[in-house]
C-alpha cells in the first residue's frame, strides 16, 4: 500500500465525526469541557498512532510475527469495521455514561477523553493495525507518515473542540451518511491490505 492509501485508511477509521455525540455527552454539553476532552482525547490518538509507527515493527520482531501475516490480520480486522459502517451500525458502542454521577466533573471528563474516547474509539485497533503494518521501513517514511498522524490529530482536536456546533449543523442524516462514506473507504483499504498480504506470503499469487 502506497503512504496515500494509508493516509485515507487513516481519515476514515478516525471518523471524529461518529464520536461528536459521546464527546457531548461526556462533557454534559459544557463548551468548556467539550474542549478539554477534545485536546486529551487528540493527545492520546497521536500518542498512540506515534508509538505504533515507530515500534510497532519492534514488537512484530519481538513475537516472531511477520510483517505479511500482520498485514492479512489488519486487513481481516478492518474489514467487519467498513462493512459495519456501510450497515450503519457505529464502530464503536456509546459507553454508558449517564450511570457516572461525575460524568459531569473535571475528573471523570478526563478520564473519559483519554479511555474510551481516545482509546479505543479514536485510535482503536484499526487505526493501530494499519499503522504498524504499513509504517515504511525507512526513517524518512516514518517521519512523513508521523506527519500525516500529526496533522490527522490536529483536525480531530478541532472537530472534537466544535462537537456542539457541528453536531448542531450536520445533523442526524448528515453524520450517518458521512460513516457510511467511511465505511466504503475503510473496506477498500481492508481488502487491499489481505491482496498485498496474501501476494507476499504467497508469492505465486503475483504471477
Amino acid at each position: 500500500m502506497s503512504l496515500i492509501n494509508t493516509a485515507v485508511g487513516l481519515v476514515a477509521l478516525t471518523d471524529p465525526i461518529g464520536v461528536l455525540p459521546v464527546v457531548i455527552e461526556a462533557a454534559n454539553a459544557n463548551p468548556s469541557r467539550v474542549r478539554r476532552i477534545g485536546r486529551l482525547a487528540a493527545t492520546t490518538y497521536l500518542l498512540t498512532l506515534l508509538l505504533s509507527c515507530w515500534w510497532g515493527q519492534n514488537l512484530l520482531d519481538l513475537f516472531g510475527i511477520s510483517l505479511p501475516a500482520f498485514r492479512i490480520a489488519g486487513g481481516l480486522i478492518l474489514l467487519p469495521y467498513g462493512l459495519r459502517l456501510i450497515e450503519g451500525i457505529a464502530l464503536a458502542g456509546t459507553p454508558t455514561l449517564a450511570t457516572s454521577q461525575a460524568a459531569g466533573h473535571d475528573d471523570e471528563s478526563r478520564l473519559l477523553a483519554v479511555v474510551p474516547i481516545g482509546l479505543p474509539m479514536l485510535a482503536g485497533p484499526g487505526t493501530i493495525s494499519l499503522v504498524v503494518a504499513e509504517a515504511p521501513p525507512e526513517p524518512l517514511g516514518r517521519l512523513v507518515l508521523s506527519a500525516v498522524i500529526a496533522v490527522l490529530a490536529l483536525v480531530v482536536f478541532l472537530v472534537l473542540a466544535s462537537a456542539i456546533r457541528l453536531s448542531r449543523s450536520l445533523g442526524e442524516l448528515r453524520v450517518r451518511l458521512i460513516s457510511r462514506l467511511m465505511g466504503v473507504l475503510i473496506a477498500s483499504v481492508a481488502t487491499q491490505m489481505l491482496v498485498s498480504g496474501l501476494r507476499e506470503s504467497f508469492p505465486v499469487l503475483a504471477r
